[in-house]
Formats: C-alpha cells, sequence, structure tokens
C-alpha cells in the first residue's frame, strides 16, 4: 500500500473512531435523559392510575374508594373512560398513549388493569413480573416485543400494589432518529475527510514524488537533475536540500572518475608511445647487427652507441614512471627534517656542472627546515633541471628560499621565454611537453613537472607556475615548515 493510501486511511480510522466513541456518547447520554423522563412520568402517574382504578371499581373487595380519598368521589373520579377501553388521567399528568395500569391484591393476584389510549389503537399489554418490587422502576416487554417503564407502589388504604407501566415508543423513536442522524453526519464526515484529506496528503507528497521522478532521471544517466524546490522548512524539504548534496557530490565523483579514467588512458597511449620509440630503435640496430648489414667498425661502434642512448632514455622514463606509480601509492611516508636551503645549493652545483656558462644564485633568509623525506630533493633538482633544458645557454637561474609564518616558500627563477601556455596548470600533467609533432629532443618525456606537484602534493604543499614581472618562468613550492 502506498505511503499516501496509508495516511489518509489512518487518518479516517482515527476520525471514524473519534466520531463513533462520541455518537455513542451522545447516544448514552440521549438515552438516560429520555429514559430517566419516562421514569418520572411513570412515579407521577400512579396517583391518577390509582384514581382510574378506583373508578372503575378495581379494588380490595370490601374496600371502597371513598376509603382512599377520605369521602364520597369528587368530579374527577367520576371522569369517563376514553375510547379503547380507556380512561383519561388527571389534567395535570402527561401520559403517553399506550400508559398502562394494573392492580394487584396482597397476593399478587391481578384485580383489573386500565389503559390511556386516549382513542388510538391500544398497545400491546406489557407482561408485568409478579416480583416487581413497590418504588423500584424497571424495563418490561410486551408480546409485540415493545419496551414499557413499570414502577409499583402500595395502594393507599388497601392491601395490594398498583402498577403503572410507561411505554418508550416515542423514547425509541427518538433514539432511532438520532442514530440515523449521527451515522449520516458520521458518514458525510468521513466522505468529506476522505477527499480533502486525499487532496492534502497529495499536495503534501508531491515533493516527494519530484525526488522520486529526479532520481529516476538520475538513474537514467542525467546526473546533473537537482530536486526543485528544496527549502529546510518543512522535512521533505530538507530531505531535498540533502538528496542535493548528496548528487553534487555523485556528480562531482563521477566527473572526477571520468576525469581520471581520461588521464589513465592518456597516460597509457603517452607511455606507450614515449616507450615504442627507443624500443624501435633498439630493435632497428639489433637487427642490422644481426643481417650483418654494420660490418664496419665505425658503423658496429654507432649502433651500439644508439642502442646504448635509447636504452638509457627509456631507462629514465621507465624510472620517472615508477617514481610516479609509487607517489600514487597509499603509503605512510618517513618524516624527518630536510633543510631546503641545502637542497638548494646543491641543485645549484648540479646545474653548473651541467651547464658552466650559466649564472645560477642562491639566496636564503634564514633557515628553511621542513619535516619531509630525501625525495624533496628531486623537486629542486627536477625543477632547476627543467630551467636549464628550455632555456638558452648561458640563461641565469635564481633560486630563493624564505620562511614565511608556519611555512617554507622555495622559488626558482629563469630568465627565458617565460610559461609556454596559458593555462600553467597543465605544465604539471604528465607527459604534457611545449614542442609540436611531440618530438623529444632535450624536453624529454615531459614527467619532470608531473613528479614535482606529486611530491609536493605528498607533503601537503603547493606549487604555482607564473610568468615573473621582469621576464621568465617563475616555479613557486609553498610546504609547511
Amino acid at each position: 500500500m502506498s505511503l499516501r493510501a496509508r495516511l489518509v486511511l489512518g487518518m479516517l480510522a482515527l476520525t471514524a473512531l473519534g466520531l463513533l466513541v462520541a455518537g455513542a456518547v451522545t447516544y448514552a447520554e440521549q438515552k438516560s435523559s429520555l429514559q430517566g423522563r419516562v421514569d418520572e412520568q411513570a412515579r407521577a402517574a400512579l396517583p391518577s392510575v390509582s384514581h382510574q382504578l378506583d373508578d372503575k371499581g378495581v379494588n380490595v373487595l370490601g374496600y371502597e374508594s371513598r376509603h382512599r380519598f377520605g369521602g364520597p368521589p369528587g368530579p374527577g373520579d367520576r371522569d369517563g373512560g376514553g375510547p379503547g377501553g380507556g380512561g383519561g388521567p388527571d389534567a395535570t399528568v402527561n401520559l403517553p398513549p399506550g400508559t398502562y395500569g394494573q392492580r394487584r391484591d396482597a397476593s399478587g393476584e391481578v384485580l383489573g388493569n386500565v389503559v390511556f389510549s386516549y382513542g388510538e389503537q391500544p398497545l400491546a399489554v406489557p407482561k408485568i413480573p409478579a416480583d416487581l418490587k413497590p418504588g423500584e422502576v424497571t424495563t418490561v416487554r410486551s408480546s409485540a416485543d415493545l419496551e414499557y417503564r413499570a414502577v409499583a407502589q402500595q395502594t393507599d388504604g388497601q392491601p395490594g400494589t398498583t402498577i403503572v407501566a410507561v411505554p418508550l415508543a416515542e423514547a425509541n423513536r427518538t433514539l432511532d432518529r438520532l442514530l440515523r442522524v449521527e451515522a449520516l453526519v458520521i458518514g458525510s464526515v468521513l466522505i468529506a475527510l476522505a477527499l480533502l484529506s486525499g487532496l492534502i496528503v497529495r499536495l503534501g507528497l508531491r515533493p516527494l514524488d519530484r525526488i522520486g521522478d529526479t532520481a529516476g532521471a538520475i538513474a537514467g544517466g542525467d546526473l546533473s537533475r537537482r530536486v526543485s524546490p528544496a527549502t529546510p522548512g518543512t522535512e521533505v524539504g530538507r530531505l531535498g536540500i540533502a538528496l542535493n548534496a548528496m548528487l553534487d557530490r555523485l556528480e562531482h565523483a563521477f566527473q572526477e572518475r571520468e576525469a581520471s579514467e581520461n588521464r589513465l588512458r592518456r597516460f597509457l597511449a603517452d607511455a606507450s608511445h614515449e616507450l615504442r620509440t627507443p624500443l624501435a630503435s633498439i630493435r632497428g640496430y639489433a637487427e642490422l647487427f644481426r643481417i650483418g648489414a654494420a660490418r664496419e667498425s665505425g658503423d658496429v661502434e654507432k649502433a651500439m652507441r644508439r642502442i646504448e642512448s635509447e636504452s638509457a632514455r627509456m631507462g629514465v622514463v621507465v624510472e620517472d614512471l615508477l617514481t610516479l606509480a609509487r607517489l600514487d601509492e597509499v603509503h605512510d611516508v618517513v618524516r624527518e627534517p630536510v633543510d631546503l636551503v641545502q637542497i638548494a645549493r646543491d641543485a645549484a652545483d648540479d646545474a653548473r656542472a651541467m651547464d658552466p656558462s650559466r649564472s645560477v644564485a642562491v639566496r636564503a633568509d634564514g633557515g628553511a627546515v621542513v619535516t619531509g623525506d630525501p625525495h624533496l630533493r628531486q623537486v629542486v633538482g627536477n625543477l632547476m633541471r627543467n630551467a636549464v633544458v628550455h632555456t638558452p645557454t648561458g640563461t641565469p637561474i635564481e633560486v630563493a628560499v624564505a620562511p614565511l609564518g608556519e611555512q617554507v616558500v622555495l622559488e626558482v627563477r629563469d630568465h627565458g621565454p617565460g610559461v609556454p601556455t596559458t593555462d600553467p596548470e597543465a605544465l604539471f600533467e604528465r607527459f604534457w611537453r611545449a614542442e609540436e609533432g611531440r618530438s623529444r629532443g632535450r624536453a624529454g618525456a615531459g614527467l619532470g613537472l608531473a613528479i614535482v606537484a606529486g611530491l609536493v602534493a605528498a607533503h601537503d604543499g603547493t606549487v604555482t607556475a607564473q610568468n615573473a614581472e621582469s621576464g621568465g618562468a617563475l616555479f613557486i613550492v609553498v610546504l609547511p615548515a
């Protein structure tokens, strides 16, 4: 069963229960009130009924009616009976049609009865039990299953009792009308409530329908769909906000995964391309040597030299790939104090050895110790090599190391042509090169700056590239002190 149906049925069940309880209480109170009124009528009718029985001569043998009234019968005692064999009550007593009176002697034998029919068809005579106690009001039934309220009283001046039974027909008709009215009201209220609650629940659950539609669209591949509107004022609104936040993260995760897969495909393609060329060269020279095409000592020496050169270049690419693979692994990094000033000076010495014509200056402002591992030396070394490879021979290089609050800043600047792209972030991608036609000359495989970015990130630092104000490229590394 749907949530909408359960809410509507639950509301109808609770309302029906409340209305039934209220109707039952009303019915019971009304029945008690009407029955109490009939009981009062029965008690009040005792003198009038006794008077009518006396007028009919219904009394114990040897007792005259005047004994009861203390004198001769008065005008009220001679009031004639009405049609149907029943007399009329005193003017001060209002008895319903069908009121029944009976007199019994001391032994319980019925001496006579009277019925107040007022000219109407007499009702069935009630079956009054023989053990009816004086003063006790009880419910009796007739042969036609009509209900009466009967009360007995000791007859004045005579042995025996006088009994009055007032019919409950009018009270029962009133209660029947009350039941029909209550049933009609309860039914109408439940029908109206079902329609209104169904509308309200449908409007209230409409945001859930939108969430379901959005989830279906997302399952179909549309990750850009969001729940709208989503306000924090309602429970469903807060659910929509949480769902939108989750969808944002999911979409971002899928984008990251797709970007990672694309990078991996490009990485594998570039790695295959980088390794295929030296392998082809090695295989070619080896084939020449095998078939005897290189017989002269000069040709043999050239073939061996090229094989060695291509093997060395392939070894550098493989080492760089292994370094990047290690950086991608999740493992505990060994941390120890590392002096960036000393690393910068060692890198400057290496650069001077590579190109003695260059001016390599190192500026250190205070101590610059960070917590890291020996691989940080490769960061400075790769940046220096990048400056040497991508600038003309003799171009000066400047290295600056300085503490800055809780960080240490390392800057490597050259005076060459500057950053070769409008997107400095692309410099740190794997296998990225500025040369056209994917030439490999001095630029190498394009993995040096990617290794720098990976090492810096592993040490919770950042590296950026930009054009220096007076020309040249400027690389800035920021590491925690």
